[in-house]
């Protein structure tokens, strides 16, 4: 499945590999389950990992965005290649995603 099956995509953010290919993350409009009450946002990690459409769910559109914003985080932070320092955003390691705190520790601070 691909993102744009699933909604519209709302942002993106194009990162880099030392080997020069590049991933994109995608993320769609928050939207509500079908008949529920709580929304969930769609995101796509390209390049790397499982290139599944996942998604944060939340009791609103906000909460929904700011969960798919530290997954991406989380999956980015965690993968092979961001450990390994070949992953970056403007040559630096800080792809200015959000995290949650519990990870907070695996953001670089020096842009490194």
């Amino acid at each position: 499945m691909k993102l744009k099956d699933v909604g519209e995509i709302i942002a993106e953010r194009e990162l880099g590999l030392e080997d020069g290919r590049t991933v994109q993350v995608l993320i769609g409009k928050p939207q509500p389950f079908p008949d529920e009450k709580d929304y969930y946002c769609p995101f796509q990690i390209i390049g790397i990992r499982h290139e599944k459409v996942l998604y944060g769910a939340g009791v609103d559109s906000i909460q929904a965005l700011v969960l798919a914003l530290q997954m991406i985080g989380a999956n980015l932070y965690t993968s092979d290649e961001a450990r390994a320092g070949t992953l970056t955003w403007f040559g630096q390691g800080n792809f200015g995603i959000p995290v949650a705190s519990a990870i907070q520790d695996l953001v670089p601070e020096d842009g490194k």
